[in-house]
């Protein structure tokens, strides 16, 4: 019981320093630079409302990973120049029941479901034939197990907002295994009308972080980073 608190208390002190974010800045954009002061080490440049994934801060910076171009960056910015995801109007989480995740407030209400990941539905390629280091699903690089065969799988999120009906493509849900509905979480910009819908997933080995962001009521991108 001791570990399981330990383990418990470890996950939530991680999560508190590593976590979703958007750029939020009065200019309207914000430098990424490629270490934590200010000179001649400008790398890129985020626009207000870009997605990063945030670690924790290094007196007034803050080293971030994301997503541009297909590519995956890294690099630092001004601590003060993010605003984090959680900030924004929370869902709660109401129940996980038979393999689905129900979160809701008076105007959203989300379904996140799994299913059990079915072999024979994949194809797998596993590393100089040893069956014992899956290398890719279905000729994609897979989150969730460190070269293991995954248990489970997403199977749907589907979305009410505003009682509009919005269901997220498989293509928003392929290569992303070993969901932890119990991690399910969403959070509502208003001012936009964007919802982000989050989770920490893992095997154990193979964690990773995922989120989903739907602005005005379309699904507009996916984002994963490695928290841990």
């Amino acid at each position: 019981m001791k570990k399981l608190s330990v383990l418990i208390l470890l996950f939530t002190f991680n999560f508190c320093l590593s976590q979703f974010a958007i750029i939020n800045d009065k200019d309207g954009f914000v430098n990424v630079r490629s270490s934590a002061e200010k000179a001649n080490n400008i790398l890129d440049k985020l626009e207000n409302s870009f997605v990063v994934y945030c670690f924790d801060p290094k007196v007034n910076w803050i080293n971030i990973d994301y997503i541009k171009n297909g590519k995956y960056l890294n690099g630092y910015i001004y601590k003060d120049r993010i605003k984090y995801i959680t900030d924004f109007k929370k869902i709660a989480l109401k129940s996980v029941r038979n393999g689905i995740a129900k979160l809701e407030n008076h105007s959203i209400i989300l379904e996140i479901s799994e299913t059990d990941f079915v072999k024979t539905k994949h194809q797998l390629k596993f590393h100089n034939n040893n069956l014992t280091q899956l290398n890719t699903i279905d000729n994609l690089h897979f989150f969730g197990t460190d070269g293991d065969i995954p248990k489970r799988e997403y199977k749907s999120i589907k979305v009410v907002i505003n009682n509009v009906l919005l269901e997220l493509p498989n293509s928003a849900l392929k290569n992303l295994y070993e969901p932890n509905l119990f991690n399910s979480k969403a959070n509502y910009d208003e001012a936009n009308d964007i919802l982000y819908i989050h989770s920490s997933n893992s095997d154990g080995a193979g964690g990773y972080e995922i989120i989903w962001i739907i602005e005005k009521k379309k699904f507009k991108s996916r984002i994963e980073a490695y928290g841990f």
